[in-house]
């Protein structure tokens, strides 16, 4: 991570029903899955180097089984996670703190310049809290995001994001990130694969298990995602019959 493509040797790659390797000199792997299908998903997959921890992990739970995908690992010194993660969780604490206060000293003003009642401002109160417990809880998920920016392979939407983690703007970076969309994402992952026929019956399973995940987890943005790769899906779908 943040190395310049630094290859990483002696890294051990295992999971139950493979043959255990490590990676060479140039940081490459391969493992031999005999009791495994392509596209079927990769359970209890452990990567391992003394004093060192995976950044992608998302990405690596998500491996499937195939012969024409080529996974990438991006490994950082172990604890630089958790340091990035506490630095840009501090950043976004002091701005929502900072609003917080000063959303608070003007509705306190209102009350008094306009006489309003109680209940008024305890339902006032009430709804400035609701939304900075709302914006402390995103703030978490996306510490942890921005800590694992590879600056290596940066995108020009994690680019522009970044700068404005780093100038404190966490509303703008957050933005940035929802704006770009699940569905954005997925597809130019899939773009980037040799041969989008050979890699569709992979990527059903992708969408489906993912699929799974947010019906688990429920909820209306669950929901709204699982409709969008129902949409990606369907696209994919279509644009492999138009490349028979």
């Amino acid at each position: 991570m943040n190395s310049a493509f630094t290859p990483v040797e002696g890294v051990e790659v295992v999971m139950q029903g493979s043959v255990p390797t490590l990676t060479d000199g140039a940081g490459t792997f391969i493992l031999k899955l005999p009791q495994m299908e392509p596209g079927d998903l990769l359970f209890d997959i452990r990567i391992s180097k003394q004093g060192m921890e995976i950044v992608n992990l998302k990405e690596v739970e998500q491996w499937v089984a195939s012969e024409d995908i080529l996974y990438k690992v991006v490994l950082c010194p172990k604890g630089y996670i958790e340091q990035s993660r506490r630095k840009f969780y501090n950043i976004g604490k002091s701005h929502y703190q900072r609003e917080y206060e000063r959303k608070l000293q003007e509705l306190r003003v209102t009350r008094e310049l306009q006489q309003a009642d109680a209940t008024a401002f305890e339902q006032e109160m009430a709804q400035l809290n609701q939304e900075y417990d709302k914006r402390m809880k995103l703030l978490e998920y996306y510490a942890d995001k921005f800590a694992r920016i590879n600056k290596d392979e940066l995108s020009a939407m994690e680019r522009q994001a970044l700068a404005l983690v780093e100038k404190g703007d966490i509303d703008g970076a957050i933005h940035i990130y929802e704006a770009s969309g699940i569905v954005e994402q997925f597809s130019n992952k899939v773009a980037q694969r040799d041969s989008l026929q050979q890699s569709l019956q992979t990527t059903r399973k992708l969408i489906k298990q993912q699929l799974m995940w947010y019906e688990k987890e429920g909820g209306s943005a669950s929901q709204e995602k699982a409709i969008q790769l129902k949409q990606a899906l369907q696209q994919l779908e279509e644009k492999y019959k138009q490349n028979e």
